[in-house]
């Protein structure tokens, strides 16, 4: 039998359970893989803070190979004819770029706060700073994740492809920065790569041997795209290889170890998958990238694209830039203010949980933040920009190889 009380009951631990908030946005991993490649020390690379000037000036010496020179002993003129030309260790190509804008903003109206937020407990009676403060940190931190995948898509830009568009989307003009890559180091595979790929092992070693010839470094990292990765297993010469104890597609363990060098790029989300020492005689780690991103047709994206190979030195210097904002200076007016209304400082604000490898790839001094209230006092907006440039310095350190050609 089953009874009713005749008056309602009041809500109490006893009838009504309230579990913890579960914000599937804390959840989502943001990865920098391709972030690794730039501003760590042990290659020269740099990470400059440009907070007043909007302009950026990159000065590049490319150098070359060349061995000294034998003449005749008794001469002292050089002889007609004499391809040896006088050392020039001052010419220098100066590129000036200027910081491009990135924005995210977020807006609070006093309504929202007359309500429970998410994570509050049913008659908790917050009051309405609390849940203002509680609404800022939630926005604030999404805003970070937003613009450090941005941070990403920018980074495998400039590395797959040596050009770092100012606006998504733009392929040449004014709008991109251009590092100047050697062409040769794009290029379509000759044939596709689907399993049965005559001579991939060649292709690479010619990759190879253009980082070694144009960028002065030995390659050592390969990254593969799902669908490269995948007939590059499949491939029979690489399994011919693979039969001759030059390729070892194995668990990485304590036995195997993956090199500490490649240990940020591990802590962004690359995954090893084992090592291959190419017929020429280059060692290169393999490792794929699986990790995507939302474009803003809801569809998700790879940072690595499936039909795409690129082969890398560790040791490549590849500088990051981050220029001014497009605000009004700050004062201590406006720090108090927003201190008193969030519960924390814009002016070093708290990082997000889970960006990969946040430590080194990511920092503060990245973003700027701020927020501004509306003529009604009604609506306050918060708002945080940041101006980044990813430059592969020593552009020429990277090979893409795509397989764009349309399988039979």
């Amino acid at each position: 039998m089953v009874s009713y009380a005749t008056t309602p009951l009041a809500v109490d631990p006893y009838s009504r359970m309230m579990v913890d908030l579960y914000d599937e946005k804390n959840e989502i991993g943001v990865p920098t893989a391709f972030q690794a490649f730039f501003g760590r020390p042990e290659t020269g690379g740099k990470t400059l803070y440009s907070p007043n000037s909007s302009v950026v000036e990159i000065d590049i010496i490319r150098g070359n190979e060349r061995i000294a020179a034998l003449i005749p002993r008794g001469t002292i003129s050089r002889p007609l004819g004499n391809t040896q030309k006088n050392l020039n260790v001052t010419k220098f190509s100066s590129f000036s770029r200027r910081f491009p804008l990135a924005e995210e903003e977020l807006d609070i109206s006093a309504d929202q706060l007359e309500f429970r937020v998410a994570g509050e407990a049913p008659y908790g009676e917050k009051d309405r700073l609390a849940r203002m403060r509680s609404l800022a940190s939630s926005g604030h931190m999404e805003m970070f994740r937003r613009l450090v995948r941005l941070f990403e898509v920018l980074s495998s830009l400039s590395v797959l492809t040596g050009i770092m568009p100012a606006i998504l989307g733009e392929t040449s003009g004014d709008l991109v920065y251009d590092f100047r890559r050697n062409s040769t180091h794009i290029f379509p595979a000759p044939v596709y790569w689907d399993g049965t790929t005559p001579n991939i092992a060649g292709q690479l070693d010619g990759g190879c041997d253009l980082i070694r010839q144009d960028a002065h470094m030995m390659p050592d990292g390969l990254l593969l795209g799902s669908q490269m990765m995948d007939a590059f297993i499949k491939d029979t010469e690489v399994q011919g290889v693979a039969d001759n104890r030059r390729f070892e597609l194995i668990e990485v363990s304590t036995n195997n170890p993956v090199p500490r060098k490649f240990d940020r790029f591990v802590a962004g989300g690359m995954i090893p998958r084992g090592r291959f020492r190419t017929p020429a005689g280059y060692e290169l780690w393999l490792f794929t990238y699986l990790d995507v991103y939302t474009d803003d047709n809801g569809d998700p994206v790879k940072y690595m694209p499936d039909d795409q190979a690129l082969i890398f030195s560790s040791s490549a210097r590849c500088d990051r830039y981050f220029g001014p904002p497009e605000v009004l200076p700050m004062i201590s007016l406006r720090e108090q203010l927003y201190q008193q209304l969030f519960g924390m400082s814009l002016s070093t604000p708290p990082m997000p949980p889970k960006i990969a490898d946040a430590g080194r790839a990511v920092n503060p001094g990245m973003f700027y933040c701020d927020a501004y209230v509306d003529q009604a006092w009604k609506t306050v907006t918060l708002r945080t920009q940041a101006a980044p440039i990813f430059a592969t310095t020593a552009t020429d350190a990277f090979v893409t190889i795509t397989n764009g050609i349309t399988p039979p």
